[in-house]
């Protein structure tokens, strides 16, 4: 079940998944406090056993969402949290869903073509931490 975000214990516990899954681009607990306070960021959170699965940070660009980061734990992978998550986003309203993915993360672009994404750009050298390509997929 989605969760809005609802204290700062799941913001440490947010920052702890994006050191472990995000590691060079992670956003820092100083970084996610200082989104959590403008209204236009929204954090949705899945829990199991009264724990963070999964995440999104999505921004409201007002004609699209902004997929900043989307996150589930290893151990709850293939478990339709990431699924869950999306679909939430869909239910959200009838604006276009934009993220940004590393070139190379063949598992997540697959994951978002099977979720109704489409790549409509590249950004060459968008990664300063390895020089990779970042694709630009959106979901109508």
């Amino acid at each position: 079940m989605i969760e809005k975000l609802i204290d700062r214990k799941n913001l440490s516990e947010i920052a702890e998944m994006e050191k472990e899954i995000f590691c060079n681009t992670a956003f820092s607990e100083k970084q996610l406090e200082e989104m959590e306070e403008i209204d236009r960021y929204r954090f949705l959170i899945v829990k199991k056993e009264e724990k963070i699965a999964g995440y999104v940070i999505l921004y409201d660009s007002v004609d699209v969402w902004e997929i900043m980061k989307i996150a589930v734990k290893k151990e709850h992978r293939r478990e339709g949290v990431g699924e869950e998550l999306l679909s939430y986003i869909s239910s959200l309203g009838q604006i276009p869903i934009m993220l940004e993915v590393r070139e190379n993360n063949t598992g997540a672009i697959e994951f978002y073509k099977k979720n109704g994404f489409e790549q409509i750009a590249t950004r060459k050298n968008y990664y300063t931490d390895t020089g990779e390509a970042a694709y630009i997929m959106v979901k109508n």
